[in-house]
């Protein structure tokens, strides 16, 4: 079977969770404008690595891509198999995991670099520590059942080391006047996995959003009235081949760098409940407070956590 690489260079920066090129694992933002995508005589599309601003090749995390906006595909060559791009992508060690996505319960969506949302979301460490961040996102994770134009659930924000913090919020319900998602994945089902593994493990088989609500379907379908969302569509063969006879965006003055998010205000960090200062969360800041109870502690009657970490300093902080 004769596999054809394609560089595909995208009308606006978007992220991608890539990996290491030594162990194969997450471990990394990759921000890119240029896809590595592979076309076989099934006409099948696959997404095999990117380049970054400064031209390095990187393998990412996912490879079925679901659906990119409309337009989103600017230009697209054909790249030879002796060429630097894939010869350094052959040279990186493979993914430590499959690439399977057959029966994966999420998507991954990436929002282009310009239109990062500050949000909030948690990780915990194998000593049981926890350390949530308000920080910039442009990758999220979300179940594969919800549509990638909101309202869709919160399953993960997409963190500097290229894997996915719990979110403190569990809804997106618009991006309003933003483009929103601009290109969707499956991701693999043995990362799913792990992601559900770490949450339950800390936070219990309660840690992921429940149905979306009916006042939330509303109010996105109000927005949507007012504000129309921007199409998706799949990513064809026919789009690649049209992509194929259109001008290098050099050669056009189009191919501008904006690879890093614009509204990066800095990030506001807290350590198993305190800030760097060490000043304790607020009670009345339940979005994060609810980040640092985990399955060992108790709820009280509204369902809010009784937060008892006295070893580290904290004590009942939702009381």
């Amino acid at each position: 079977m004769s596999i054809v690489y394609i560089l595909t260079t995208l009308s606006c920066s978007i992220v991608l969770p890539g990996l290491s090129r030594r162990t194969g694992e997450p471990c990394r933002v990759v921000s890119t404008r240029q896809l590595i995508l592979t076309c076989d005589h099934a006409e099948s599309i696959s997404l095999v690595g990117c380049l970054d601003p400064r031209g390095e090749v990187f393998r990412v995390a996912v490879r079925d891509i679901l659906a990119v906006q409309k337009c989103l595909i600017a230009n697209a060559e054909e790249l030879p198999k002796d060429g630097r791009v894939i010869q350094t992508l052959e040279a990186l060690a493979p993914a430590a995991f499959h690439y399977d996505a057959g029966a994966t319960p999420y998507t991954y969506c990436s929002l282009g670099t310009q239109d990062s949302v500050e949000l909030i979301g948690a990780w915990p460490a194998r000593n049981g520590d926890i350390t949530a961040q308000m920080l910039p996102v442009c990758g999220l994770l979300i179940p594969v059942a919800d549509p990638i134009i909101p309202p869709f659930r919160q399953i993960g924000h997409l963190w500097p080391h290229g894997d996915f913090a719990r979110p403190s919020g569990s809804e997106v319900v618009s991006f309003i006047r933003t483009p929103g998602v601009f290109i969707a994945a499956k991701y693999p089902l043995e990362l799913a996995a792990r992601v559900i593994v770490r949450n339950i493990s800390m936070w219990g088989e309660s840690w992921a959003p429940g149905e979306i609500s009916a006042e939330t379907k509303e109010t996105a379908a109000d927005i949507t009235r007012q504000f129309r969302p921007r199409r998706h569509s799949a990513l064809t063969n026919d789009m690649l081949r049209s992509a194929l006879e259109r001008p290098p965006l050099e050669d056009t003055g189009d191919l501008r760098h904006d690879y890093a998010p614009t509204r990066l205000t800095g990030r506001t960090i807290w350590h198993n409940g305190r800030t760097r200062s060490g000043v304790c969360l607020s009670q009345d800041n339940w979005e994060v407070n609810k980040l640092f109870i985990t399955s060992d502690e108790s709820l009280d009657k509204e369902g809010r956590g009784r937060l008892k970490l006295i070893g580290k300093g904290i004590t009942n902080i939702n009381q």
